[in-house]
């Protein structure tokens, strides 16, 4: 039996995917997935990610994929199909073959797994009124699950340092697939069962709340997450860097009171799971504002961060604002639910006006206010939008990269290397993609690092996320910074890519 933390204030059946969706035809369409490179591959808010139309309503794209190329480098993809960059319009892996499922039903489905069985280009056809795809040449779909793992913080004596194996980055100790530890043993009647020791001091933040989400077949892209107000229900598709993004699809979040031993029980073909004995689970109850137009800023229990709920389901939370506010004239927030950085921040995708809910790549709202005065702040929670009455004055593109950290160069900044917003941290480009920045570095000293954007402070920050097994800059929350390790005295090139999110160090010349 579950018993809830909070009560239900929404109904969640009305924020399932597709409830809001509409009836506005597939102008475009997007392919997302480990099949694509760079930080958006999984973004369909990205016009890189886009399809060709074509006169008979269907989509199609050309990639080039490699028997030794997919997540774990063994030839398996994950995919899946978005319309019109909506998340509310997304296609997910059907039960017949070559069949999607779209609408409220997409939560209990899962990407396209595939496995290529030689390097080439495959074409991917997508027909959103049939909800049907092909890829060509032939791939091997994979549905059987033939192994189930826990991944997350559900395991308090694991490492959080992301590490390389002499072929790929894999994700921190807690996070990685592959870890025995984390494996699911299937029991005689079709379901898969784990026993944790869980712990009221345990998780992330040592306070009992646990954060985690489930793999099939050591795959983070073949994931399962949670529906929030749904205690008990598994969202399909939902890996660490592949979230669908909607509100209500969270990480499998949930509070222990009582220390010991817990069994975890899932039947995956379902999409349900228990947890024994009961634990507390959120309920998507209310939402908050967070960043430097509150006071506390990044605390979301603060109170004064609390919205205010209206008969036709919208949030508000009037905000008094100056046009010199922030970090110099530029302000930074966010969403958050049920007061709890456990269940993720909300902020946007890469569109304005529309929300996005899937770390690592989701980014803060940055902006700018044309006069001093309130501002009326709208989340739309069921359509995944928000809005400000009167506007304001976006930022939505990197216009410049800093860097930052303990480099003796930027001992003059005030805090010690850390202060984003000193010209001395800008970096230089010549075609906005690619940053870069000298630095006089002496041998034998460990120097710790991160990236920031459009002088805005931690508002926008680039770090290399910890959890999702990819040597990628990410902009999501606040994670450790980048090390590296000089090997000797020297003058050094670091080099940022905002698009690929690939980084790298380079001696030019010794000193």
């Amino acid at each position: 039996m579950l018993r809830p933390l909070l009560p239900l204030a929404i109904l969640a059946a009305t924020l399932l995917p597709g409830a809001s969706r509409g009836e506005t035809p597939p102008s475009n369409a997007q392919l997302v997935g480990s099949v694509r490179e760079g930080r958006a591959r999984w973004n369909p808010f990205f016009a890189g990610n886009d399809m060709a139309a074509h006169a008979d309503g269907t989509f199609s794209t050309t990639l080039h994929l490699s028997a030794s190329g997919g997540r774990n480098g063994d030839g398996i993809y994950a995919a899946r199909f978005f319309t019109n960059r909506e998340l509310r319009q997304v296609f997910k892996r059907g039960k017949s073959p070559g069949g999607l499922v779209s609408g409220p039903d997409s939560a209990f489905a899962g990407n396209i797994i595939f496995q290529v069985p030689a390097d080439g280009d495959y074409t991917f056809t997508f027909d959103p009124a049939r909800s049907t795809y092909s890829i060509s040449p032939a791939v091997r779909e994979i549905t059987k699950i033939e192994s189930l793992q826990i991944n997350g913080f559900v395991h308090d004596s694991e490492g959080s340092v992301e590490c390389f194996d002499g072929r790929r980055t894999r994700p921190a100790e807690k996070w990685d697939e592959w870890k025995p530890s984390h494996e699911f043993q299937k029991r005689v009647d079709g379901s898969w069962e784990i026993f944790l020791p869980l712990s009221a001091s345990g998780g992330h933040e040592k306070n009992g709340i646990y954060q985690c989400l489930l793999s099939a077949n050591n795959n983070g892209d073949w994931g399962f997450g949670a529906i929030l107000g749904k205690p008990g229900r598994l969202a399909g598709g939902n890996g660490y860097e592949s979230r669908v993004g909607n509100i209500e699809e969270s990480a499998i979040v949930f509070r222990v009171r009582d220390s010991g031993m817990y069994s975890i029980r899932v039947w995956p073909d379902e999409f349900r799971f228990e947890i024994s004995p009961p634990v507390e689970f959120f309920q998507l109850a209310r939402f908050q504002v967070d960043g430097d137009v509150v006071p506390d800023p990044w605390n979301p229990a603060a109170p004064e961060h609390d919205m205010d709920r209206d008969a036709t389901g919208l949030w508000h939370k009037k905000l008094s604002l100056k046009a010199n506010g922030g970090t110099k004239g530029l302000y930074s927030m966010n969403f958050s639910i049920d007061g709890n950085w456990a269940l993720d921040s909300i902020g946007y995708g890469g569109e304005w006006g529309k929300t996005w809910h899937s770390a690592p790549q989701e980014w803060n709202l940055l902006f700018r206010v044309p006069a001093d005065g309130d501002y009326t702040v709208t989340l739309d929670p069921a359509r995944g939008t928000f809005s400000f009455d009167p506007p304001v004055q976006p930022v939505t593109a990197i216009e410049s990269l800093q860097i930052s950290g303990n480099f003796d160069q930027f001992a003059g900044d005030g805090k010690g290397g850390w202060n984003p917003v000193d010209p001395m941290h800008d970096m230089q480009t010549s075609d906005g993609r690619v940053f870069t920045k000298l630095l006089r570095l002496t041998g034998g000293t460990t120097y710790t690092y991160k990236f920031t954007a459009n002088r805005a402070g931690w508002g926008w920050s680039l770090v290399d996320y910890p959890y999702d097994g990819n040597r990628r800059l990410a902009p999501h929350g606040s994670p450790p910074p980048l090390v590296f390790e000089c090997p000797r005295d020297g003058e050094y090139r670091f080099t940022a890519d905002v698009e690929s999110g690939n980084y790298g160090v380079q001696l030019l010349k010794h000193r």
